[in-house]
């Protein structure tokens, strides 16, 4: 197995921390770039691969307007490259 019950419990709160603090940062009219940004990782600051915010918060913000434009996947790797430059 790749996760242990106890690990999917623990990604499940991860996803939910996100959506709940994505949403919060797009009522408030922030861009994606910017709600990646302003998230405290909290609990999850020590995960591998946390620049991953910033695509999970870009798929929060498409689930919440599907009118927007789907963001090209080079694009994510580079949001994700400069989120992990600034933090």
């Amino acid at each position: 197995p790749l996760a242990d019950p106890q690990m999917v419990h623990e990604m499940q709160d991860y996803l939910r921390f996100v959506e709940r603090e994505a949403t919060l940062r797009f009522q408030a009219g922030m861009d994606a770039t910017a709600a990646a940004d302003d998230i405290d990782l909290g609990p999850y600051a020590d995960w591998n691969a946390r620049e991953r915010i910033a695509v999970n918060v870009d798929a929060v913000y498409h689930e919440l307007d599907p009118s927007l434009a789907p963001t090209p996947v080079p694009e994510l790797f580079v949001r994700m490259a400069k989120w992990r430059a600034r933090h």
